[in-house]
């Protein structure tokens, strides 16, 4: 299937083998103000926006010792201009249940109990009790997203330092008998270290630590691919399945790095809002940063229907791309993410123009959001201007979740075509003024519709990630319908589905 542009060109680079479809059976999630699935789609159907203050007791000492008024290219070095964020709070991990000595909890970083809490869910959801009806856990992997590691390793370094800040501090006028004070202040409410302390801390062990505690016996590993890492697990569990290593996943991702040395950096970028997360509008100014953590079962499609399991969602194709050269490495490339949605759709062997939901990556910056903007409507042909195809970003609700950004955004579409629902994108109120709204097919919905299916194909929705570092993706999804997938299950096991060249002089790339 050749995939052609707004101006009629085609879209080079873009071969792909078909996807065989892949069925999301469960899922599970701890969100910020959402202890569950239910919970986050309740508020995101209400348009709940989840962004506070930093949380009291969050941060070692005051907020304000880590905070300076600024803004974008204005801020003290190591230091940071925004303190709001989208924040977990009150999880409890049950350490009865996994067996895990509470002794021990101090030095795990809570993004990996996270994992284990929403891989129990989603399994759970499934219909998998580990009772009277259970999975081969022998052919079941676990591939986790987690880009940062977690905020104990930066709060554990503290401890390792705090001796040679004491003689720093003694250098430079402490008294000697004040010392020892000095560095039992700094070391307070920072993890010990002992033999739990570096598997506790370490990215690879928040899948690892899913497998363990679940037994899960096939492949288990962390992706880092930035803020799309939660794209790149899903693209992994996948292949896996696809290709017959196993026959049950979980891919998901955990993400708790909320600390003020993360604040910090991303300040000295400018990347940051400190007052608001509205992608689209006009006020857009930065993004704010999120935690949570979310996983979905995954299993074949045919295996799916076979067993008669609940089917949410049926991933069609996952796109990937790299920005290549470009402008720098973490700026924008509308090359990079038309190549990533294009290659979604020519997997999943159907036109972007017949998505009606398109969960964008929104991250509320106005060049940002123009440019993603841009590149859908450069994809999504042969649709005028005006209200077609809606287009939101959960980050409107609980920030930028970062390595965990993805699988909230898919979380909320696979909610939003199960439950036959247009879900709407907060705080939008004045649309973007750099976007000519009136020629592109999009449109940010403000409150929830009902979303009727199409006559010919079930509905779909299409979600973006793109990562500092160029790397983006994009996943095709659509809703279940089981006279239409029986049919493609068909297609698929008689090998009808065939993959045809692009072949064009013309590019969109030159």
């Amino acid at each position: 299937m050749n995939i052609t542009t707004a101006d009629g060109k085609v879209a080079e680079g873009l071969l792909q083998d078909p996807f065989e479809p892949v069925a999301i059976i469960g899922l599970g999630a701890l969100m910020p103000d959402a202890k569950d699935v239910d919970q986050f789609w309740q508020n995101i159907k209400d348009g709940k926006v989840s962004i506070n203050d930093v949380l009291p007791g969050r941060w070692p000492g005051k907020v304000d010792d880590f905070w300076k008024s600024g803004g974008p290219g204005d801020i003290e070095e190591g230091f940071t201009y925004a303190k709001i964020g989208a924040f977990v709070d009150g999880f409890e991990f049950n350490w009865r249940r996994w067996r895990q000595p509470p002794g021990t909890l101090g030095q795990i970083d809570p993004c990996q109990l996270w994992a284990v809490e929403v891989s129990a869910a989603a399994l759970t959801q499934a219909g998998y009790d580990g009772e009277s009806n259970d999975f081969d856990h022998s052919k079941c992997g676990v591939i986790f997203a987690n880009a940062l590691g977690g905020e104990n390793r930066n709060l554990s370094n503290i401890r390792v330092w705090s001796n040679h800040t004491k003689n720093v501090a003694i250098k430079h006028g402490l008294p000697e008998q004040n010392a020892d004070g000095f560095k039992a202040e700094i070391v307070e409410n920072s993890p010990r270290i002992d033999e739990d302390t570096m598997p506790g801390e370490l990215a690879n062990v928040v899948s690892g630590r899913v497998a363990n505690l679940l037994n899960l016996q096939g492949p288990n590993y962390t992706t880092d691919a930035a803020c799309a890492s939660s794209m790149a697990a899903i693209l992994d569990a996948c292949r896996l399945l696809q290709n017959r290593q196993v026959d049950l996943m979980l891919a998901g991702a955990s993400d708790r790095t909320m600390d003020p040395a993360t604040f910090a950096k991303f300040s000295a970028i400018g990347a940051l809002s400190a007052s608001h997360s509205t992608p689209f509008d006009a006020r857009a100014n930065g993004f704010v940063m999120g935690e949570g953590a979310g996983a979905l079962v995954l299993k074949r499609l045919s295996d799916a229907m076979r067993d008669g399991d609940t089917i949410h969602a049926v991933i069609r194709g996952v796109g990937g791309s790299s920005d290549g050269r470009g402008k720098g490495i973490t700026a924008p490339s509308q090359r990079g993410q038309i190549q990533a949605i294009a290659r979604a759709y020519q997997q999943a062997g159907y036109e972007p123009s017949t998505v009606g939901l398109v969960e964008a990556h929104g991250t509320s910056t106005k060049v940002g959001d123009a440019t993603e903007l841009s590149s859908l409507s450069t994809l999504w042909t042969g649709l005028s201007g005006g209200d077609h195809v809606a287009v939101g970003s959960i980050k409107s609700q609980i920030g930028h979740l970062k390595a965990a950004a993805g699988i909230a955004g898919v979380m909320k579409a696979v909610l939003a075509l199960h439950n036959n629902t247009i879900p709407p994108s907060a705080g939008f109120e004045t649309p973007n003024p750099t976007v000519d709204w009136t020629n592109i097919p999009f449109y940010v919905p403000t409150k929830p519709t009902d979303w009727v299916a199409p006559s010919h194909h079930p509905r779909r929705a299409g979600i973006s990630s793109f990562g500092f570092g160029g790397t983006n993706f994009h996943i095709a999804l659509e809703a279940f319908d089981l006279q239409y997938h029986q049919n493609l299950i068909e297609q698929w096991s008689n090998s009808q589905v065939t993959a045809k060249p692009v072949s064009s002089t013309a590019s969109i790339f030159d």
